[in-house]
Order: structure tokens, then sequence, then C-alpha cells
């Protein structure tokens, strides 16, 4: 589990540190590069399988949370991928003890 937290712990920092660089060099007008970036064939590959790993992620995060408002609130913060998810992991893997199985099934463990 140490291992699993301090993966998360760095990629959550390197994920911050490229956001933050690309804020400062482009501004917060990600969500147009996003969508235009569909024409490009390579970026509409890596960008669709992106989302089709968001909706399973999102879906997990729901049905694991002890409270639906909670898990509401979790399932939409994974929409912004890795910046929320890295964080709601690492802080699942406390909230679990360390145990995977209460990792893995939250609320169903």
């Amino acid at each position: 589990m140490i291992l699993l937290r301090g993966y998360l712990l760095l990629g959550w920092l390197l994920l911050a540190g490229i956001t933050a660089w690309a804020v400062s060099s482009l501004g917060l007008d990600g969500g147009k590069v996003f969508f235009d970036d569909f024409a490009h064939a390579w970026r509409a590959s890596f960008y669709t399988d992106f989302l089709l790993h968001v909706v399973p992620v999102t879906a997990w995060v729901i049905w694991r949370e002890p409270s639906r408002p909670v898990g509401l609130l979790c399932g939409a913060g994974t929409l912004l991928g890795g910046l929320f998810t890295l964080l709601y992991l690492l802080a699942a893997t406390y909230r679990a003890g360390g145990d995977p199985r209460k990792l893995m099934l939250g609320r169903h463990a």
C-alpha cells in the first residue's frame, strides 16, 4: 500500500505541476482546446480513450462511497481526471486502513 500511496502522491504532484504550467502558459480555456483537438486523429483517439476510462471510474466511485451525496460529488470530481481522482484514491487508501478489499469495495466490504 505504501508503493501505491507514493505513486498516487507523485502522480498528483506531477499532474498539478503540468496543469499549473498549462494554465500559466495558455490560460483557463482548456475546454475549448480539448474539444478542438478532436479534429486531430491521434488526439481524438487519446481523448476518446480518456473519456471511456473516466465513465467506469466515475461509476465505481459513486458505487463504493458510503454516502450517496458524497458519492455523487466525488463522482463528479472524477470527471476532472487525475487531478481529483489521484487524491481521492490516496484518501481512500487511508480510509480503508490499507485493506485492499475495503479500498476496492468501499461500503460493500
